[in-house]
C-alpha cells in the first residue's frame, strides 16, 4: 500500500466534511501525476473508503468517505460516524484544530495502483497514475512519506497480491534507471536506501518464524499422537 497528502477543507456540525485529494493534472512531491479517471473508475464514478486513525487497519473505522473527482480534482466527502465514541472524539479533535489558529492535523489516504505509466514532462519522466484503488483515509501525525509508507506496509499482510505491485514499481524503476541514472534525486537515493535497509530486516526474520512454526508444529504433533496411543491403550 502506498500513501500520499490530502487536505480537510472544513468538517460541520453534522460530522460532515470536505477534504482535497490531489489536483489531477499537477505533479506531485513523489513526482506522479494522474490521469482522468484515476479515482472515478469504479462503477458509480467513485469509491467508498473507509476513515481509520493512523493507517492502523486494526483499529475500529470512525467514519467513511464518498472519494470522486470533480473540476479537475479528486476530492472526498467524509461522515464521521457519530453515534461511535471514536467518532465522537475524532469530530471533537478535528473541529478543535480546525478552530484554533493554524490547522496543524496532517492526513494522507492509503491505495494500491493498479494501472500506471510513464512520460516525459519538461525533461523529467514522471509516473502517470492511472487506476487506482484507494481503501482508507487516516489522520496521521505527518502526512505521506517513507515514515508513512513503512508504518502501512508493516501492518500489512505480505501475500502475493500485496508483492506483485511492489515488484511492477521496482521494475519501472529499474527501467527508469537503466534509461538515465541521473534522473533519480538525491531524495530519491535517500528513500531507496531506507527500503534497503527494512527489507533487510525483512529478510532476516524468516529464520526466526520458521523455527518457531517448526516447534510449534512439532508439539501439536507430539499432542496428537499422545491422544491417539491413549484411544489404544487398555484401561
Amino acid at each position: 500500500m502506498i500513501a500520499k497528502a490530502m487536505t480537510i477543507e472544513k468538517m460541520d456540525e453534522t460530522g460532515t466534511g470536505l477534504a482535497r485529494i490531489a489536483q489531477l493534472a499537477a505533479v506531485d512531491s513523489d513526482g506522479d501525476t494522474y490521469a482522468p479517471g484515476a479515482f472515478s473508475w469504479k462503477e458509480g464514478g467513485g469509491q467508498w473508503v473507509q476513515m481509520i486513525p493512523a493507517h492502523d487497519r486494526r483499529a475500529m473505522p470512525f467514519g467513511k468517505a464518498w472519494l470522486y473527482e470533480k473540476d479537475g480534482w479528486a476530492v472526498a466527502d467524509l461522515n464521521l460516524n457519530l453515534d461511535t465514541q471514536a467518532g465522537k472524539d475524532w469530530h471533537a479533535a478535528l473541529k478543535f484544530d480546525l478552530a484554533k489558529g493554524r490547522p496543524v492535523q496532517e492526513w494522507s489516504y492509503g491505495f494500491n495502483i493498479l494501472d500506471a505509466g510513464f512520460e516525459q514532462r519538461e525533461g523529467s519522466r514522471v509516473r502517470v497514475l492511472k487506476r487506482l484503488d484507494v481503501d482508507e483515509i487516516s489522520p496521521v501525525l505527518r502526512g505521506a512519506g517513507v515514515g508513512t509508507g513503512t508504518l502501512a506496509i508493516k501492518s500489512a499482510q505480505l501475500k502475493d497480491a500485496a508483492f506483485a505491485p511492489l515488484i511492477s514499481q521496482l521494475g519501472d524503476l529499474a527501467d527508469a534507471l537503466g534509461d538515465d541514472p541521473s534522473c533519480l534525486s538525491v531524495t530519491g537515493i535517500k528513500q531507496l536506501g531506507e527500503i534497503h535497509v527494512a527489507i533487510g530486516k525483512a529478510l532476516s526474520r524468516p529464520a526466526e518464524i520458521e523455527a518457531r512454526e517448526q516447534a510449534a508444529t512439532g508439539a501439536a504433533l507430539a499432542g496428537y499422537l499422545k491422544g491417539v496411543a491413549r484411544r489404544h491403550l487398555k484401561v
